[in-house]
């Protein structure tokens, strides 16, 4: 079976494997897809407040509480997927179930929740069906690191990955927020129901068709031959995969368990931006939230092209590590910039070509504050981009990494183990986001549009958009001292690896 479908034809010497660029490309879509799903959990605290009745610190908690499910939710989907998965494609079947699972349940929550009677109902409906959503995103979820093993193994290929997914990622994110701002201005609320439906179906729709897209791109690759081991194609040593090896590989693989420090503590930074801080500096600080869209697409494109110099550049010909190290010393240098560029000059004197500033004026010349902004906003969110999109294939190597070191290739173990303990320690950024309002007096109502600017919401938008990101950054430094999958020592492994694979 394998070999009618040209497998061989994938292989290089000494244990590597590789893919034609456009099947890399294809399946990022999968990524895209994540992203975009995870984007209306970002905005839900708004949809919680408004219609299913929760007040600001609960319905920042409950994505908490949310995130600790999908994080409770992740062995028993990676042990399922190591264990029967093989048979159908471990890939293929996260695809087809993640998909499914995300469309018809985000359809309920979003379309259905707010046309049903105030009262109980509301959120008893809505926390039930956002139970499944979150078993659909972590199927989609692993698709991810699962599809990363087995798509490529060739270090020429593998910062691609990152390179390609980050690019498409961002440039969706970008789009999605200048989406947001105009819903926003649209319907005059970011409670407004119509505001969630029209994001919804834009979310469901271009999450579908790049699922397709990545069904149709990991399909050659995603057989046992690059993602079990011989030992395991044998039906008496399959047994050998069992849940307590979770416990097994956090004890022993160590370059995982630095990847969980620096995953976790960047995440925890990345849930902490959610659309109520961006709405704060934007809308409130700056005074202007459409003026957020614009500012995201143009900083992100350019931040961009940092990020593809420092994956390809660094992270080909001096390590993945490498890549890491520096662009996590770039953040913090650049994000204490950001936060003194913030308080010493004026917001509201922002603005852009086709825009008007926190005064109401039309452009009329680039401003100090957004000159400086910019500079500081383009090369500091390339260093960001550098050091998230690193990670994909620092996993994947990881992945290699422990079944040679264990014997068995376990990739749906090993992603949602990392994926786990990484939701367990980011899922309470939201919560404490909550908490930050509740604090300086905003514990009903999260802050819209038309609440008045003062200094306290400046302090909350900064700690929460640059102080936990740089905080992250030296949690970064120090996890990669003890991290040791080197360019060398990945030649070791896939060598090693290479005499485990199938054979015919």
């Amino acid at each position: 079976m394998e070999k009618a479908q040209g497998y061989k034809r994938y292989i290089k010497e000494n244990g590597v494997h590789f893919v034609p660029v456009w099947r890399i490309i294809g399946f990022s879509g999968a990524n895209m897809a994540v992203n975009l799903y995870m984007g209306l959990t970002m905005i839900m605290s708004f949809y919680l407040n408004g219609y299913v009745g929760m007040a600001v610190i609960l319905a920042s908690s409950f994505s908490t509480i949310m995130r600790l499910w999908d994080g409770v939710t992740d062995p028993l989907v990676g042990f399922l997927v190591d264990k029967v998965g093989g048979r159908v494609g471990k890939t293929r079947l996260c695809l087809v179930a993640g998909g499914i699972l995300l469309f018809v349940n985000s359809f309920l929550m979003f379309n259905v929740t707010d046309r049903l009677p105030k009262g109980a109902i509301r959120p008893v409906f809505f926390i039930v069906f956002t139970l499944i959503y979150y078993i659909g995103y972590t199927f989609l979820n692993i698709s991810n690191h699962v599809g990363n093993v087995c798509l490529t193994n060739d270090p020429s290929q593998r910062p691609i990955l990152s390179i390609v997914g980050t690019v498409l990622v961002r440039i969706m994110r970008a789009v999605m927020q200048m989406v947001t701002a105009s819903l926003a201005i649209k319907y005059g609320s970011m409670r407004s129901a119509e505001l969630f439906h029209e994001y919804w179906l834009i979310v469901a729709v271009i999450a579908t068709i790049g699922i397709v897209i990545a069904y149709i791109s990991i399909r050659p690759k995603d057989i046992p031959y690059f993602s079990e081991t011989a030992a395991q194609e044998d039906e008496d040593s399959k047994e050998k995969v069992k849940f307590s090896d979770y416990l097994t590989v956090l004890k022993k693989n160590r370059p995982l368990q630095m990847m969980i420090i620096a995953r976790a503590t960047d995440q925890f930074a990345n849930t902490c931006k959610t659309s109520a801080i961006t709405l704060v500096l934007y809308g409130i600080v700056v005074g202007n939230y459409k003026l957020s869209g614009g500012w995201t697409m143009y900083t992100t494109i350019i931040g961009l092209v940092m990020m593809t110099l420092g994956v390809g550049t660094i992270g080909r010909k001096l390590g993945l590590k490498k890549a890491m190290q520096f662009s996590s010393w770039g953040v913090i240098v650049l994000d204490t910039i950001a936060i003194i560029i913030w308080l010493v000059c004026d917001p509201k004197t922002l603005n852009l070509p086709g825009y008007v500033n926190g005064y109401g004026q039309a452009f009329n010349g680039f401003t100090l504050f957004t000159v400086l902004l910019f500079i500081i906003s383009v090369v500091g969110g390339g260093f960001q981009m550098i050091a998230s999109s690193i990670v994909p294939p620092m996993i994947a190597d990881v992945n290699d990494y422990e079944a040679t070191r264990s014997g068995k290739y376990i990739p749906g173990m090993v992603g949602t183990l990392f994926s786990f303990l990484d939701k367990l320690i980011s899922a309470f950024g939201p919560t404490l986001v909550g908490v930050g309002f509740a604090i300086i007096g905003f514990a009903d109502e999260f802050p819209d549009v038309s609440t008045p600017y003062s200094f306290k919401l400046l302090v909350i938008g900064l700690v929460f958009y640059y102080g936990f990101e740089l905080v992250g950054a030296i949690f970064n430094i120090i996890a990669m001292k003890f991290y040791d999958l080197t360019p060398e020592k990945m030649k070791e492994v896939e060598e090693q690896l290479n005499t485990m694979r199938i054979k015919e």
